[in-house]
C-alpha cells in the first residue's frame, strides 16, 4: 500500500471520543509501523540525530548529536555505540522515568560521520532501529552561506489510550528559517496514525491492538520560496509509541500557565543559569511522573504535589563548555497510570559569541575573593561607555581612553554561584543597559563574566575525615512493610484504580519512621515465597530494579515511602499466602540539588563520596492473605527487629579521628570536605 497525499475520507471512529480537527492540508498514512511484542528489558523506546556542519577540510565534515531512550536496567554506552569514536556526553546520572514499565534512561552521545550516513542502533536480540542522516556541504544560493540542517527533539517514551483519538507533535526547528517536512521512512504496514507532513503531526485515530509500535520519521528543510525544490539534509527520529488500555477517553492532565509554551526558544549565554518551572493540573487520576528527556547536565528537581490537583517540577541547567548542539531540545510530559499529557518541547539556543581581542584579562582571585577584567576598547566601537555596569548597577565599571575596567567581589555585585558538575562556579555579567527606549545605532554589549574553581579530592594527612555515626545522622530509625488493596491505605490517593472481583493487584508498601529532612528509602532488593523460611523464593526486585512484568513502582512525593504494585497473575504465585522479604537502607546527599544513587543505574563512582547511607537492613513481612474477604482488607507486618545484613556503603572513607571533636551539627561540612576547591592556574 502506497503512500495518499490527500485527506482520508473514510475513517471510523469510536462513537464516543472527541472530536480532532482534520483541516490541515496535508495527511498521509502512517504505513511506516513495524509492531513489538513486548517491550523488554534493554529495548530502545526511542532515538534521535541531530547534525552540524565542521570545518569543510575534515575527513568527517559532519557531527552527530545521537540521544537514545532505552528500557531499563540502563545498558553501557558501548552496548549502543560500540566504535571507537563514540564521544559520550553524559556529565551526571542520566534521566530516567517509569513509564511505560520497567522504566526507562536516556543516553546520549555524539561523533563524527561523512555527510551522508547510517547509523544501526540495537540491544540484545531487539530489531535494529537505522538512524539515516544527510547533510549538504555546498553553499546555498539565497543565502551565501552552508545549509544549517533542521534539529528534531526526542520526546519521553509516548503512550496513547487505545481507544482514544490523540495527536502526537514531532517538534522540529530550523536556524535557517527554512521549510520543514517530515516524512515516514518505510512504507510497509499499518494504518491507523497518520502523518501531517507539513506540521509534523502524528494523528492516532484509535481502534490499534495494545502493545508498542515502532515509528520512523525524516524530517526534511526546504527553501521557503520554492516549495517544489530538493530538500536540503535530512535527519532522523525514532518513535515507540505504547497503546495502552484505558476505561474511557478520559480528560488527560493540562499544563498550567506558567509551564513554558512548546517551541518557546530561551537564549543561552555561556555559563548562564536556565530555570524553567512545569506544572501540571489532573483532575482525573494523580500524576505518577513528569518526564523529562533534556540535554547533558538537565537537573530535574523531585515532584511536588500541591493542592487543587497541581504537581510540578523545577528544572534547571547551567551552559558550561561543551560540544553540545547549538540548539538543545528539552522535551517534558506527564503521566499518571494510565493517562499522559500532550508533549511539550521547548529548545535551548547556545547563543554564539564573538572571541575576544588580545589583551583582555580576567583574574579570578580566590584568595580575596575577587574577580578582576582589563578590556581593550578597540574593538568597543560606536559603545556608550557610561552605559556598562554588572548585574548590580551600583558597582563601578571604569574606562579611559584605552580599556574598561572592573574588579568585583565574588560575594556581592550580582555575583552568582553555581555548582557545574564538580566546579564551583561564580558569575556575572558586563554589559550596556541604554536608558532609552527608542531604537538607536549605540551598539551594544553582553560579556559573560565567570570564575571557574575546579575540585580536587584531599590527599594526605592533613585530611582525615570520619563519617558521623548512623544514628546522629538519621536518628534511631526502623522499618516496615504493609499490603493494600490498589487504592486503600494511607497512600491511597496515590494507588487509585479500577475495582476488581478477585485479588489481581496488590500493592506493597514500604515505609521508614526517618524524620531527617531530604532521607530517601532505598529498596534494593525484595522476594517473595510461599513459605515462612523463605526455603524456595521469587525476585520481586532486583538493586532496585523492578523484575519481570510483575511489579511496578508506583511513584510517591515522599521520599521515605515506597510503593510497589504486585500484579498476581504474572508473578504466578501458588497458594494463598505469601511472605515477602526486603533489604532497605536509608541515604541523603551532601547537596540539596543531588539525588542519592539509583542502586538500578549502575555502581557509582567510588572515588567521590556524594551521599551518606545507612546499614542494609532486612525487614519480612508476616504472612499475607491473597483471598479477598473484604473490600478493606489489609496486611501489615511490623518486624521484630531490623538486624544490619552489610556493612555501611561509606567503608572507603578512612575514619580516623578528626583534630576537633566531630558535631553533628557539622555534618553537611564533614562530607564535603572531601572536595577540595583549588585555585586556576
Amino acid at each position: 500500500m502506497g503512500i495518499r497525499n490527500s485527506r482520508p475520507t473514510d475513517i471510523r471512529r469510536p462513537a464516543a471520543v472527541m472530536k480532532l480537527d482534520l483541516s490541515f492540508s496535508v495527511w498521509v498514512l502512517a504505513v511506516g509501523l513495524l509492531p513489538l511484542v513486548r517491550i523488554t528489558a534493554g529495548s530502545i523506546l526511542g532515538a534521535a540525530v541531530n547534525i552540524e556542519l565542521l570545518d569543510q577540510d575534515r575527513s568527517q565534515p559532519v557531527r552527530a548529536h545521537y540521544s537514545a531512550v532505552s528500557s531499563l536496567p540502563c545498558p553501557a554506552l558501548d552496548e549502543l555505540c560500540n566504535e571507537a569514536d563514540c564521544m559520550n556526553q553524559l556529565s551526571s546520572s542520566p534521566l530516567t522515568g517509569a513509564l511505560p514499565s520497567p522504566g526507562w534512561c536516556l543516553h546520549q552521545w555524539q561523533k563524527n560521520i561523512p555527510k551522508h550516513h547510517t547509523s544501526a542502533l540495537q540491544l540484545g536480540s531487539d530489531r535494529a532501529v537505522p538512524l539515516h542522516s544527510r547533510a549538504n556541504l555546498s553553499v546555498r544560493a539565497d543565502t551565501n552561506r552552508v545549509n544549517q540542517p533542521p534539529f528534531v527533539a526526542l520526546p519521553p517514551p509516548v503512550r496513547v489510550q487505545a481507544a482514544c483519538p490523540q495527536e502526537i507533535q514531532v517538534n522540529v526547528m530550523d536556524l535557517d528559517g527554512d521549510a520543514i517536512r517530515c516524512r515516514y521512512k518505510k512504507t510497509e504496514l499499518g494504518e491507523f496514525l497518520q502523518l501531517n507532513e507539513e506540521t509534523c503531526t502524528l494523528l492516532y485515530e484509535g481502534g490499534a491492538h495494545l502493545g508498542q509500535y515502532s515509528v520512523l520519521i525524516m524530517a526534511e528543510d526546504f527553501p521557503s520560496s520554492d516549495s517544489e525544490a530538493e530538500s536540503f539534509s535530512t535527519v532522523p527520529v525514532h518513535l515507540l509509541i505504547t497503546v495502552e488500555s484505558g476505561a474511557g477517553c478520559s480528560v488527560v492532565p493540562q499544563f498550567t500557565g506558567v509551564s513554558p509554551a512548546g517551541g518557546a526558544v530561551i537564549h543561552v549565554l555561556p555559563f548562564e543559569e536556565v530555570h524553567v518551572n512545569i506544572t501540571v493540573d489532573s483532575r482525573v487520576q494523580s500524576v505518577s511522573e513528569i518526564a523529562v528527556i533534556g540535554p547533558p547536565g538537565l537537573f530535574v528537581s523531585p515532584m511536588e504535589t500541591g493542592q487543587s490537583f497541581q504537581s510540578s517540577v523545577m528544572l534547571s541547567w547551567v551552559r558550561g563548555p561543551n560540544q553540545f548542539a547549538h540548539l538543545l531540545p528539552v522535551c517534558f510530559a506527564a503521566n499518571t497510570q494510565s493517562l499522559q499529557s500532550n508533549i511539550r518541547c521547548i529548545w535551548l539556543q547556545q547563543t554564539q559569541t564573538d572571541p575576544l581581542p588580545p589583551g583582555t584579562e580576567l583574574k579570578c582571585k580566590e584568595r580575596e575573593l575577587q574577580m578582576s577584567l582589563v578590556l581593550p576598547i578597540s574593538f568597543l566601537e560606536n559603545l556608550h561607555f557610561p552605559d556598562l555596569q554588572l548585574n548590580d548597577p551600583t558597582c563601578p565599571v571604569f574606562y579611559n581612553s584605552t580599556h574598561v575596567t572592573a574588579t568585583f567581589p565574588l560575594t556581592g555585585c550580582g555575583t552568582k554561584t553555581m555548582h557545574l558538575g564538580s566546579e564551583l562556579l561564580y558569575t556575572n555579567t558586563l554589559r550596556s543597559i541604554n536608558p532609552n527606549s527608542t531604537i538607536s545605532r549605540v551598539a551594544t554589549l553582553i560579556l559573560p563574566l565567570a570564575c571557574r574553581i575546579p575540585a580536587q579530592q584531599a590527599k594526605g594527612p592533613a585530611f582525615k575525615i570520619s563519617i558521623p555515626e548512623e544514628v546522629k545522622t538519621f536518628g534511631a530509625v526502623s522499618f516496615w512493610l504493609e499490603f493494600y488493596l490498589p487504592g486503600k491505605g494511607p497512600m491511597a490517593d496515590k494507588t487509585q484504580t479500577r475495582s476488581t472481583d478477585r485479588m489481581d493487584m496488590l500493592d506493597l508498601h514500604v515505609f521508614s519512621n526517618c524524620s531527617l529532612a531530604r532521607a530517601e528509602l532505598m529498596v534494593g532488593r525484595c522476594v517473595e515465597s510461599e513459605t515462612e523460611d523463605f526455603t524456595n523464593s521469587r525476585p520481586l526486585l532486583n538493586q532496585g530494579c523492578v523484575s519481570g512484568n510483575g511489579t511496578v513502582e508506583i511513584l510517591t512525593s515522599t521520599s521515605t515511602v515506597r510503593i510497589f504494585r504486585l500484579y498476581l497473575g504474572s508473578l504466578e504465585i501458588k497458594g494463598d499466602t505469601m511472605y515477602v522479604e526486603c533489604v532497605v537502607n536509608l541515604c541523603v546527599t551532601t547537596k540539596q540539588t543531588d539525588r542519592c544513587p539509583d542502586p538500578c543505574m549502575g555502581t557509582p563512582d567510588p572515588t567521590i563520596v556524594d551521599s551518606i547511607m545507612t546499614h542494609s537492613y532486612t525487614v519480612r513481612s508476616g504472612p499475607v492473605s491473597l483471598i479477598k474477604v473484604t473490600e478493606t482488607s489489609a496486611t501489615t507486618a511490623k518486624p521484630q527487629s531490623a538486624t544490619p545484613v552489610a556493612q555501611p556503603s561509606t567503608g572507603q572513607v578512612t575514619t580516623a579521628a578528626a583534630s576537633h571533636p566531630l558535631d553533628t551539627g557539622a555534618f553537611w561540612v564533614v562530607a564535603v570536605s572531601l572536595l577540595v576547591f583549588m585555585r586556576l592556574p
